[in-house]
């Protein structure tokens, strides 16, 4: 029981930093946006060229990798609780499919049939809740070696777009 009591704590906390880094990196994103208008902003003000343009909207690729990294990670924050419900979820979920099971069986063969689309119907929250049974592999995807190294990439990418949008928001002030 003490073990357990330990890994729940361990487990929260790791879910509040990995919200706190996650909260961080979407107003990195969102920083980096606004650097992005900022250079549009100068582009725009000496005319845009093709070129001008096609960079604008390229650079918004990196606030767009950080923001997926944001709500990943902030999908992983919320996994270690939904494995500590799951025994409990788990249990209430056999106890309704033995009751629609019983229900099925009581029926009959004719009766049966016209019981049927109430059966399904019954049995939706099941089907749906088991999501989160394939639903714990998906935030993992968010630790892949690949994707962290283009998040890294875009993490740095970001930092300069926001530096850049503060040079070009002094240079429009200043002219």
């Amino acid at each position: 029981m003490v073990a357990a009591v330990g890994t729940g704590q361990m487990l929260g906390g790791f879910g509040r930093s990995a919200r706190a880094i996650a909260r961080a990196l979407l107003w990195l994103a969102l920083a980096a946006a606004a650097g992005i208008g900022a250079l549009a902003l100068s582009f725009a003000r000496r005319g845009f060229s093709e070129l001008e343009l096609v960079a604008s909207v390229l650079f918004l690729a990196a606030p767009a990798v950080v923001l997926l990294f944001a709500a990943g990670l902030h999908e992983l924050a919320g996994l270690p609780e939904r494995l500590l419900r799951m025994p409990q979820r788990s249990s209430a979920q056999l106890a309704a499919v033995t009751t629609i099971a019983a229900e099925a069986r009581s029926m009959g063969w004719r009766r049966g049939w016209r019981r049927l689309p109430r059966l399904l119907w019954r049995a939706r929250p099941l089907v749906s809740s088991t999501r989160d049974l394939v639903g714990f592999a998906l935030p993992l995807r968010v630790l892949a070696p690949p994707f962290l190294a283009l998040t890294a990439a875009a993490i740095v990418a970001s930092t300069v777009l926001v530096g850049a949008g503060l040079i070009a928001l002094v240079g429009l002030a200043v002219s």
